[in-house]
């Protein structure tokens, strides 16, 4: 019976959302935005008009959490703490990463096994790391331990030889974790709050008024009948 949940958690890709706080927040948010309100309705005790009102606004609550930290956090705190991150850990050996974007790729890529590096869904992640990027601590370039080089006969580095080496350069993902969870904790708890104030109570209030005038005009009919 736990034979499929336990297939689940211990999966290369269960285990690559769970170490990546940008996964972890959405799914995190996008459950709440389905749970939360689901259970609200649920609850008997209150009566059909509150429950479908809470409900509606945390499900928006939650929507708007989201478009924060979709809008917020990947341009400003995961990009600026990593760019951060490179300056002060120039001399540990980080690689001139463009962006959070490319070394994620990179991190993606090299967990992988180099079969499934090759496979055609995998393109879009290789695309982004250039042949010039390299290794300062040796000048290999970063894509030759990914895929190889058939011209110098070198075979792409296998996910456990690569840990072994310290070619995760999980520093670097580090970097951009961090930043992330700081960008997660200000934008959901300091900045969704504010921006709800001035977003979600005009639009609660106008709903509120549109089930109102719906109410009435039932009751009117209602009456006429």
């Amino acid at each position: 019976m736990l034979g499929p949940l336990v297939n689940m958690i211990t999966s290369n890709k269960f285990q690559t959302i769970a170490q990546n706080t940008d996964a972890c927040v959405k799914l995190e948010t996008s459950l709440k935005a389905v749970g939360r309100p689901t259970f609200t309705l649920m609850d008997k005790h209150t009566d059909k008009e509150t429950r479908k009102y809470a409900a509606t606004k945390e499900f928006l609550y939650q929507i708007l959490c989201l478009g924060i930290y979709l809008a917020i956090i990947p341009a400003v705190f995961k990009n600026g703490g990593f760019k951060l991150a490179q300056r002060i850990f120039k001399k540990e050996g980080m690689p001139a990463f463009k962006n959070a974007k490319q070394m994620l790729s990179y991190h993606h890529l090299a967990y992988m096994s180099p079969a499934e590096r090759c496979n055609p869904k995998n393109k879009k992640f290789l695309d982004l790391i250039d042949k010039d990027l390299i290794n300062p601590n040796d000048g290999t370039p970063l894509y030759e331990y990914l895929m190889g080089n058939k011209e110098k006969h070198i075979e792409p580095l296998s996910k456990k030889t690569m840990e072994n080496k310290g070619l995760m350069f999980e520093l670097a993902k580090g970097s951009i974790e961090l930043s992330s969870i700081i960008g997660s904790v200000i934008g959901l708890t300091i900045l969704a709050p504010e921006i709800s104030h001035y977003i979600l109570h005009p639009v609660m209030k106008a709903i509120d008024k549109k089930s109102s005038l719906k109410a009435r005009n039932v009751n009117a009919f209602d009456k006429k009948a």
